[in-house]
């Protein structure tokens, strides 16, 4: 953005707030004088993403990722600045301070292919509710029970069965083909022609979490496979990450800490019009780590609602592991077998669907317990060994010892073996697990989602923070607090931080105060061009310290990060020294000689051991 659109900038960054743009996609709490959340750009079960409300910035203590508002924006929906200062321009009614293109062919990619979205949405809305081509389709939709209130709310519409239809629209209003088969809207066959790529189907829009529209269901209404078919993966559309309905559903799932999972959207808009309105649907793909890590971001408790067949049984398994995984409480939402949520409303009522499938959702061992004597056929003793030992598997994950020796008694009452044979297995398969478990924790990190007195806490086996790099970052703290700390450190200090990004973070500041900005550190934040410094500086701003820190402390920084230098060269040359010596005696025949070295090379060793300890914690 050129220098001559920076007033603008600022005029948006004034008008929007960040607690407002980064609440639409993170359930924030109180704690302290900050806002925390889950990490919507890493998996974690303990918030550790810190929002500053008065500051106007944010950081994530367990992955990095920090700065203001547009750093959130760009980071979040994957965009550039340019279009991230747009995206928050339209959201307050500003309008951009340079010409709009012409035509959507002069436009931004990004920009005309939701711009071709929404035309096409509104198109195929307006050809099955006002037009002949669509009565057909229209009322195969209302037989399948959906109200035109539903219809118009979720946009439903049809594609005609025409290969053009959809091409001659985008192109009369300017929009280049062949980016629209980019956008999805459109295809293209091994001989270059492109076509309209949706034809003859119910369209359902499929919209992001801040509700463009980025994609298209597309239902067949006759006997044509695939019976479903949606867009392509596009720069706008990714099935991994995008969950049907939340931009609709997010206000409910909150209120109620509960979302329910359904597989498709149909069962999401027959429940909507059922009343049950904290349904969502992953979109034809497997249920990924991304979908959880959305969901989780916006509700602790799901359900899981999926058909009732083999199919529907397995993705539930599948996908309840991954959402425990993400720190997500699952239960299981029981559907008779060959049945869906829709097929269940139309045939026993919306009251019904409430009472006996929502609120009989069973717990996850429960469930999984059924999945596994569903797959097992038990011959005999040998079969029936077998399936207990996996059965308590299961059994021994959970918490409570009352749970526990509930589904316990549950196995032995069916396959009448003694209750305290039961639990002696039920033992041995715990401790089992846990000498795996105390294998797999010695190599794998245990993050610490916070920063205490100045040091970062990351993985178990990361190194210590030395003690000059704790002074450089508590110098940088307090200097973007005070142009008076930051002074002092550029007369005092007489060498150059020592880590690069500390070094480039302090050149920073001197030019912010040179320049006469006021002492903030969100103002600073956002003076940052570089996003890793953004990452850097927002998470140094969010560190806990003494408000009013002294002379003195400031001092003992300012000295530690002078001496690193000498003390790095003297510990260089004592380790030259101590392989020396080792080297001579190595190469000595004398005894008495032999054991002088060997006393010098000691105390030597005593040195370098007092100066490591001493470049560590200072």
């Amino acid at each position: 953005m050129a220098k001559s659109n920076d007033e603008f900038v600022q005029q948006v960054r004034s008008a929007v707030d960040i607690v407002d743009i980064i609440g639409e996609y993170v359930q924030l709490k109180k704690s302290g004088r900050a806002l925390v959340g889950l990490c919507p750009f890493h998996s974690e079960k303990s918030p550790s993403f810190n929002v500053n409300g008065g500051r106007q910035f944010f950081h994530c203590f367990g992955c990095g990722a920090g700065g203001d508002v547009f750093s959130f924006v760009m980071q979040i929906e994957g965009l550039t600045f340019p279009e991230a200062l747009k995206k928050l321009a339209e959201r307050v009614g500003l309008t951009m301070p340079y010409e709009q293109a012409e035509s959507p062919m002069e436009q931004d990619s990004k920009a005309a292919m939701y711009e071709a979205h929404r035309l096409v949405a509104k198109l195929y809305h307006h050809v099955l509710t006002s037009t002949p081509y669509g009565q057909a389709a229209l009322r195969y939709v209302e037989k399948r029970g959906l109200s035109r209130q539903i219809i118009d709310e979720f946009q439903i519409g049809f594609a005609p069965d025409s290969w053009d239809f959809t091409t001659h629209f985008l192109k009369k209003r300017g929009f280049e083909p062949r980016e629209m088969v980019e956008a999805g809207l459109l295809a293209q066959n091994d001989n270059g022609k492109i076509f309209d790529r949706f034809r003859g189907r119910i369209m359902f829009p499929i919209q992001d979490s801040q509700g463009e529209i980025i994609g298209f269901g597309g239902r067949a209404t006759e006997n044509i496979q695939p019976k479903y078919l949606n867009s392509p993966e596009t720069s706008l559309f990714n099935k991994s990450r995008t969950v049907f309905n939340l931009h609709r559903a997010r206000t409910h799932i909150r209120k109620r800490n509960q979302a329910i999972l359904f597989e498709g959207y149909m069962d999401v808009i027959s429940t909507w019009q059922a009343g049950i309105k904290n349904g969502i649907a992953t979109l034809g793909t497997a249920f990924t780590e991304q979908h959880a890590r959305v969901i989780r971001r916006n509700a602790e408790q799901v359900i899981l609602c999926y058909d009732g067949d083999s199919a529907g049984q397995e993705a539930t398994a599948k996908a309840l592991e991954i959402l425990q995984q993400a720190g997500c409480t699952v239960r299981i939402a029981p559907l008779p077998q060959g049945i869906d949520p829709d097929d269940f409303i139309k045939k026993y009522g919306a009251d019904a669907f409430s009472q006996k499938v929502i609120l009989q959702a069973m717990p996850v061992t429960q469930f999984r317990l059924k999945h596994l004597r569903g797959k097992r056929v038990l011959h005999d003793k040998h079969d029936e060994a077998k399936y207990i030992q996996e059965a308590l598997e299961i059994i021994t994950q959970l918490s409570s010892p009352i749970e526990r020796d509930m589904y316990e008694r549950q196995l032995a009452d069916e396959f009448t073996v003694p209750l305290e044979t039961i639990k002696a297995e039920a033992r041995q398969v715990h401790k089992n697990k846990q000498k795996i478990n105390e294998q797999r924790d010695k190599v794998e990190p245990v993050w610490n989602n916070s920063i205490n007195n100045g040091k970062f806490v990351g993985a178990r086996n990361s190194p210590p923070v030395t003690a000059h790099a704790k002074a450089e970052r508590m110098l940088l703290h307090y200097m973007m607090k005070s142009q008076d700390v930051a002074d002092r450190v550029r007369e005092e200090c007489k060498v150059d931080f020592q880590q690069d990004e500390h070094n480039a973070l302090a050149a920073y500041l001197y030019a912010f105060y040179a320049e006469g900005n006021p002492e903030d550190p969100g103002d600073f934040i956002r003076y940052l061009d570089d996003e890793n410094l953004k990452q850097l500086a927002s998470g140094l701003a969010m560190m806990e310290c003494n408000e009013d820190v002294s002379d003195k402390e400031i001092s003992d920084y300012i000295r530690q990060v002078n001496i690193y230098p000498l003390q790095s060269f003297e510990l260089e040359r004592l380790r030259e020294e101590y392989n020396f010596l080792m080297t001579q005696r190595g190469e000595c025949e004398e005894e008495e000689r032999r054991k002088q070295l060997m006393d010098q090379a000691r105390l030597v060793g005593m040195k370098i051991h007092e100066l490591e300890n001493a470049l560590k914690e200072g």
